[in-house]
């Protein structure tokens, strides 16, 4: 992305799913995606599939209202957002609102596994969300 604090690369694919108990056989056993972690955040339950620089992340809805049950009960399960990785998500923020982006989150914030994310809406008919991640050094 220019403009920002140096070029991302694909950290993670986010997934929404009604159940990761449910779902993590296909992930594990027909993907062969092992699990790394699994989190609960007060509206979601988040768990990481995958070694190497690029993981599935299964994002579970713990409430019908949460953004991820929403985006179930309109869509279906599937993908839900790209993450990309980002040196700086503050920077990653600004450069997306100059293109012309939807701001979801206006500020980084706490992410899984000890991260900073900031989500933006591209405003493309395809629905795909972009998740910024900074990960902690």
């Amino acid at each position: 992305m220019k403009g920002a604090a140096v070029r991302p690369a694909i950290d993670h694919l986010g997934w929404a799913v009604r159940s990761i108990d449910s779902s993590r056989s296909h992930f594990e056993s027909s993907l062969g995606l092992d699990l790394q972690s699994d989190e609960r955040f007060p509206d979601v339950r988040i768990a990481f599939f995958g070694k190497g620089p690029t993981h599935i992340e299964l994002l579970e809805p713990l409430t019908a209202e949460s953004d991820v049950g929403r985006f179930i009960a309109h869509r279906g399960e599937g993908v839900h957002h790209l993450a990309l990785r980002v040196d700086s998500v503050a920077a990653a923020l600004a450069a997306a609102a100059g293109h012309g982006f939807h701001l979801i989150d206006k500020v980084p914030r706490p992410g899984a596994r000890g991260t900073t994310i900031g989500m933006v809406d591209p405003g493309r008919e395809d629905g795909v969300l972009v998740q910024y991640v900074q990960v902690a050094m």
